[in-house]
């Protein structure tokens, strides 16, 4: 396998509706580990988010739609479209249309992406019912930075939920940053877990109809002029309607 752990994620998802997983409870095959540092290195050039609600230009982003048949690996491209969230999910920036840049068509085809997509909804708690119908992948890089004078924001919509059936989230950059305190709380907006992401690769799997999360404010570190923090996640939506597109 491509990419394999040694935690019990799923177990996990059942049994608290969340996992944190380390970076150093991944194996990542050698012939991916060039793929995921020219995935990180995509991260320099994000557009900036035009939608922050300070009007704020701290952070940056693409996303990209996929087409996901559990069953037999197949994974494509979706069309692009405007992003729109209602404002159950999220009560700042809910409730508009949000233009996003594309994901570049030489990420959607890095190995490393596509192998940790399929990776990640194999250790759901999903039936082989549901593995057998298509699912909406949605697929977000996100980079936040900070100065003296600038707070980033990693989640500015405060806690919340994604509006997804399951979400994951992966550490693709942190440099000279303090603060992105994960806090993970249960439907009553009760906090019941807390970590931050410190090495590439920690993650944090969630079942997001049990519970909502929030992430806190970056900061430089002591001697440090900016920070930086980058994220890779995963939103995934069962559609067995989607229909499948065409290929180019």
């Amino acid at each position: 396998m491509p990419i394999t752990t040694t935690h019990n994620i799923c177990g996990d998802l059942i049994g608290q509706a969340y996992s944190l997983v380390r970076a150093r409870e991944f194996t990542i095959s050698t012939d991916l580990q060039a793929a995921w540092e020219a995935l990180r290195n995509d991260y320099t050039g994000l557009p900036v988010d035009e939608h922050l609600p300070d009007g704020g230009r701290y952070r940056f982003r693409r996303w990209g739609r996929a087409y996901f048949l559990p069953a037999t690996g197949e994974l494509l491209p979706l069309p692009h479209i405007d992003y729109f969230q209602s404002k159950d999910y999220n009560r700042v920036t809910g409730g508009i249309v949000r233009r996003f840049a594309p994901l570049k068509p030489e990420t959607f085809a890095n190995p490393f992406l596509q192998a940790l997509i399929r990776f990640n909804l194999g250790v759901f708690p999903v039936d082989e019912a549901g593995k057998a119908q298509s699912w909406q992948v949605d697929i977000h890089q996100i980079r936040v930075l900070a100065g003296k004078a600038i707070q980033g924001e990693p989640t500015p919509e405060g806690v919340h939920r994604d509006g997804a059936e399951f979400v994951t989230v992966h550490l693709a950059e942190l440099e000279g940053a303090q603060g992105g305190d994960v806090t993970i709380y249960d439907n009553e907006a009760c906090p019941i877990a807390g970590f931050q992401l410190h090495r590439l690769l920690d993650s944090y799997f969630f079942d997001d109809s049990q519970m909502l999360h929030g992430v806190s404010p970056i900061y430089p570190e002591e001697g440090a002029l900016e920070a930086v923090r980058s994220i890779l996640t995963f939103d995934y939506h069962y559609r067995p309607d989607l229909e499948r597109p065409e290929e180019n």
